[in-house]
């Protein structure tokens, strides 16, 4: 009986410099087996000669997947050329991919192997296919992730600053160049704040959504904006349970028969969206008298706050999904219902 594929899957660890693919396949007898092993450059020689081993060790009848690591930003280029060229592929999370390869009992971790997990992974599991971002949600993503970086540099710089004025000899050429560098953070971020207004501006579909999650209190066009790009406009997203786990806001729960350990979230999603949360939900606590009454209610029962706001930062997050999938302002009672 000739041996034909069901399934073809790449699996690509990928690097700054280069990527290593491993080409996996299920057989008409349900195995599956390794076809081949190749590195290739990150570049766009790389991506070409890509598909031509392609051509030469997989069957054009079957269907053709690829998996890849969400490994900072070097996975891009390949994800974007390969969804110009008709192809599917998954991007999974470090931590997805990790799992996966402890269920194998694999000790050694070198790219190759990586490789040959991913390329498994994507034949044996149900993954979401990735979409691209559209070219706005793209340009406010790298956006708001410059803004947060320069962000997270003036809080380091306004510690030293607080030190060097505590300091038990006080050097004045110090403090003046902390408040320099302070200010010139400042003026950065507004510039970042006006490219963004100005990208949303442009787009008036986008921007009337957005416009629908600025009604809910303590949500500005920042955290719209970064939950909307982090997101890519919630295009994968079918549901709020699964939205909470992308951010990490799902709660893992340690329990073995008459022992229960404690729960918590997971933290393994969207670092992004949850920052982005953190604030908005403490100031929805203070001006929404139910969310307020919410919050009030957990705080006593979990005894203690941060537990209680991170289950309204769940309750927000779930609000800017009903919005954005119904297209509608905030109004307390109908949207809240909606959203628990």
């Amino acid at each position: 009986m000739k041996t034909t594929y069901l399934k073809q899957n790449i699996g690509s660890d990928i690097s700054k410099d280069d990527f290593k693919c491993s080409f996996s396949a299920l057989t008409n007898q349900l195995d599956i087996v390794t076809i081949g092993a190749k590195t290739f450059p990150n570049s766009s020689k790389g991506f070409i000669d890509l598909l031509e081993w392609i051509k030469a060790k997989g069957q054009a009848e079957a269907s053709l997947t690829f998996t890849l690591e969400a490994t900072g930003v070097y996975y891009e280029a390949l994800a974007y050329f390969l969804i110009d060229h008709g192809y599917s592929l998954y991007v999974v999370l470090p931590n997805q991919s990790k799992k996966y390869a402890e269920s194998f009992g694999t000790k050694s971790k070198t790219d190759k192997i990586d490789a040959k997990i991913l390329s498994k992974m994507g034949i044996e599991r149900k993954l979401l296919p990735w979409q691209p971002l559209s070219t706005n949600l793209l340009k406010l993503k790298q956006l708001t992730r410059e803004r947060e970086a320069i962000v997270q540099e003036r809080i380091m710089v306004n510690n030293q600053l607080h030190a060097y004025k505590h300091q038990g000899k006080i050097n004045s050429n110090s403090i003046t160049r902390s408040q320099k560098r302070i200010t010139f953070f400042n003026d950065q971020i507004k510039e970042i704040e006006r490219e963004i207004a100005q990208i949303v501006k442009q787009d008036k579909k986008l921007q009337q959504k957005l416009n629908n999650l600025q009604t809910i209190p303590g949500v500005g066009l920042i955290t719209a904006v970064i939950i909307v790009a982090e997101t890519n406009g919630f295009a994968s997203i079918k549901s709020i349970k699964q939205l909470t786990s992308f951010a990490g806001l799902d709660i893992q729960i340690a329990e073995s028969g008459l022992w229960k350990g404690k729960s918590r979230i997971s933290k393994k999603g969207n670092s992004h969206i949850r920052k982005a949360l953190y604030f908005p939900a403490f100031t929805k606590i203070k001006f929404d008298n139910q969310t307020h009454k919410y919050y009030e209610k957990l705080k006593v029962k979990k005894a203690k706050p941060m537990i209680a706001a991170v289950a309204v930062q769940r309750k927000l997050l779930g609000l800017i999904y009903t919005l954005w999938r119904k297209n509608e302002d905030f109004f307390p009672d109908h949207n809240q219902s909606s959203a628990a």
